[in-house]
């Protein structure tokens, strides 16, 4: 029985089941869609936050801080974040009580199985283009993100549009009615030994897919996979462009790709309607401060291709400065596409870069904030500022902006709390 199958069978038993990192946005959708299929559910985080509290209105205990009393002989089964080691001693004691074990990216696709399913894969654009097919469709979702003015990041239905998350390999778990790949590039290093690895789960997403594969027409790795294969179809930048409340050039494609799934249950002019309206996703070019003639822009960018798309989208709205604050996320991604991030940059008038988010990993050579300092050309050395700290990078902004400016928040680390102290700016 392989680690799904397992997960399927656990959630049809039903008892007590406990999550660890419940406050993480793609943890707390699970725990709360596992409250529904009838399981008893508690959660545990190392601090308080929106999931949290959410989770807590919707009657499931979550504590905070981890601790070993939490596993006990009447619970039925543990399941842990991706950011929860094997070795964490909760887990541990969870497997010396012969309790079964299961990672949050074994438990979604296995939710799954019981609903007609779209699982939107993809290497940038998943969010947001899942957060637009559940508003057209109106249907169930588990999101990697908060909409805006919509409490919670998941609800049950009969349709269900989730994300499959590409960055542990579990994408290849889902055997889903209709899969999206919204584009395929190689990411997530810490998992991935090789881009051969990581295309791989996406062949298997496409195999185990029951109707339909609808593919990004100019992504090369996604046609190669795909054109051959008459389950797949590709779509393409519309046209006659979408009406969105959402600016940049990637919205379109991610609207393309909600449009081709949409229609399998709504009409065009319904699915435009409904586009017109969409909500946004926090930190998704999220405007957090307009004061004084200067805006500033939180998003979760951190690859790349996607700081490009940003910066490009901000540069649209034609600012006298465009700047930029930027967090690299995890030390393999700033190590193996250390010389892509430079160029992405391109159009910032400063730039301030802070020291990496960790995400449990430990630093590497070669792989830091100073390593990524170091392979910028000369001609930024007077608009690039290497700080030592978020408190430090924002005390220092704040010195320099004035009217005219638009300033990116960048990164998909704790970076966020400048955003919110963007937000609080008198």
């Amino acid at each position: 029985m392989n680690a799904v199958d397992r997960a399927e069978e656990l959630i049809r038993r039903g008892g007590r089941v406990h999550l660890i990192g419940a406050g993480g946005i793609g943890m707390a959708g699970v725990a709360y869609l596992l409250q529904e299929r009838g399981l008893v559910v508690s959660g545990c985080d190392l601090q308080e936050n929106r999931q949290i509290t959410w989770l807590r209105k919707c009657g499931i205990d979550v504590f905070v801080g981890h601790n070993e009393s939490h596993i006990t002989e009447s619970l039925d089964w543990l399941v842990r974040s991706t950011a929860v080691p094997d070795t964490h001693s909760e887990v541990q004691r969870a497997k010396a009580l012969g309790i079964p074990v299961s990672r949050r990216g074994e438990v979604l696709p296995a939710l799954m199985r019981a609903r007609t399913c779209i699982a939107v894969s993809g290497t940038h654009g998943k969010t947001t283009t899942t957060a637009m097919i559940a508003q057209v469709l109106g249907c169930g979702y588990c999101i990697g993100g908060e909409m805006a003015g919509i409490e919670g990041v998941a609800k049950d239905g009969e349709t269900m549009v989730v994300e499959a998350d590409e960055s542990d390999g579990t994408v290849a778990g889902y055997t889903p009615d209709i899969a999206v790949i919204t584009n395929i590039e190689y990411d997530h290093m810490e998992h991935h030994a090789s881009e051969a690895a990581f295309i791989g789960c996406f062949e298997r997403l496409i195999q185990n897919t029951k109707n339909k594969v609808y593919y990004c027409a100019t992504d090369p790795i996604a046609t190669r996979l795909c054109s051959t294969n008459p389950k797949c179809e590709p779509f393409r930048y519309p046209v006659s462009r979408i009406a969105l409340p959402l600016p940049g050039n990637h919205n379109q494609w991610n609207a393309a790709a909600a449009l081709s799934v949409s229609r399998h249950w709504k009409s065009d002019n319904e699915i435009f309607q409904a586009l017109k309206n969409i909500r946004p996703v926090r930190r998704r070019f999220e405007s957090v401060y307009e004061g004084g003639g200067v805006r500033i822009v939180s998003d979760y960018a951190h690859h790349p291709t996607e700081i490009t798309a940003l910066i490009q989208t901000a540069l649209e709205l034609k600012p006298k400065r465009l700047l930029g604050v930027f967090q690299p996320h995890r030390y393999t991604r700033t190590l193996a596409l250390g010389k892509d991030f430079p160029p992405s940059f391109q159009g910032l008038e400063s730039l301030w870069l802070v020291p990496v988010y960790a995400a449990s990993e430990q630093p590497i050579a070669g792989g830091t904030t100073k390593d990524l300092v170091a392979r910028f050309s000369a001609d930024w050395k007077n608009r690039l500022r290497n700080c030592p700290s978020l408190e430090a990078a924002w005390a220092d902004i704040q010195s320099e902006l004035r009217a005219g400016d638009l300033l990116l928040i960048i990164g998909a680390g704790d970076i966020e709390q400048m955003a919110a102290w963007a937000a609080a700016k008198p």
